[in-house]
């Protein structure tokens, strides 16, 4: 008995920790929508006394935690919003990072950084964010499918927007914010086509990324408004490092051989591969941009001061991280999809890339 005893506490916490809104909503005999606003003390709700009582009684049986909600934002605040991204030490989001953080400051709010891997893993992490109410209110990066339920859960537990993530997901979740990726690779490849390239291939992101399938869209679609297409041999996908940009180029220089029909430009998933091709290109005595063009997407201040200076393409990135605060600040910011197309993106055309 003893025994029994001294494992019941475990249990009720894992219970307590597992537990979300739509299991209260379950036990109540309710909508989610219903027990939401039950639990978060809705004046308008419109719901009988029995049926408010019977989601309280769900909620404290179940030990769920409930949503702050932004009432709380407004009544109990810690003046504190969290953004948590893949890696912070990539230059890629510090524009993002930057509007967010203006965003922010103008409404009286301090922004919090976080690693979005360690939150999505870490259960004692996810347990103090999502429990002990630390911040008002969290940005988080998605696209990693494996996460979704995760970044679900923290949805029902504290007002939430994610930014880069599966559309899916927001259907019932939370607002997601996200630029136009297939429109920033179309646009690469408009510009590789001008300067007379037809064989043109790309080094991305991992294949199921949902964002990486988005650029490769992109990439199909201006090739076949040209009567060209992207081949599979032209084609590598690791993950966004400039590690990966070393070893894809050097993958497809292996590839190709002394081949004459090997393209003569390739576009970067990101402006960190595409570090990683102009090293691979050194290294292979392949010059730039005079036997290779290479363009990448996401603009950083790094991309102009490489030798030779990268050509990149822009997104609106600080528009979503402003876009992404103000929504945390909304009423009741409903599950939507929200594409940043103004402005758009903005191609900078430099040194590694060049007519054909």
């Amino acid at each position: 008995m003893q025994g029994e005893s001294s494992q019941e506490p475990n249990r009720a916490r894992q219970r307590r920790d597992g537990v979300r809104l739509a299991d209260v909503a379950a036990a109540a005999q309710v909508s989610t929508p219903l027990a939401s606003r039950v639990l978060n003390a809705d004046p308008n709700v419109r719901a009988a006394d029995e049926t408010k009582a019977r989601v309280l009684e769900a909620a404290e049986r179940l030990g769920y935690v409930p949503n702050i909600g932004a009432r709380t934002l407004r009544q109990r605040r810690t003046g504190l919003l969290g953004l948590v991204v893949h890696n912070l030490s990539s230059p890629i989001y510090l524009d993002l990072l930057q509007g967010a953080r203006t965003e922010a400051a103008a409404n009286n709010y301090f922004l919090v950084l976080g690693d979005v891997d360690e939150l999505l893993t870490d259960e004692e992490a996810y347990r103090i964010l999502v429990n002990g109410k630390r911040i008002d209110g969290l940005i988080v990066q998605g696209g990693h499918g494996e996460f979704d339920q995760r970044i679900a859960d923290i949805a029902h537990a504290l007002p939430t927007v994610i930014v880069n993530a599966p559309p899916t997901l927001t259907e019932t979740v939370a607002p997601l914010v996200a630029p136009d990726e297939g429109a920033a690779t179309r646009m690469l490849t408009e510009h590789l086509l001008a300067l007379g390239h037809t064989r043109i291939g790309l080094i991305s992101g991992p294949r199921d990324s949902p964002t990486n399938q988005l650029r490769v869209e992109g990439v199909r679609a201006a090739l076949a408004s040209a009567g060209c297409a992207l081949h599979d041999v032209d084609t590598v996908h690791l993950t966004w490092s400039a590690e990966a940009g070393h070893a894809g180029l050097r993958e497809l220089a292996t590839r190709w051989g002394n081949s004459s029909t090997r393209p003569t430009a390739l576009i970067a998933g990101n402006s960190l591969i595409g570090i990683g091709m102009l090293r691979a290109a050194a290294e292979l005595g392949i010059e730039v941009p005079r036997d290779l063009s290479i363009a990448a997407v996401h603009d950083t201040w790094i991309s102009e001061h490489l030798v030779p200076a990268l050509t990149t393409v822009s997104l609106p990135l600080r528009e979503m991280g402003e876009t992404a605060v103000r929504l945390l600040l909304t009423d009741r910011p409903e599950a939507q999809q929200i594409i940043i197309s103004d402005p758009p993106p903005l191609l900078h055309a430099r040194a590694t890339t060049a007519t054909n």
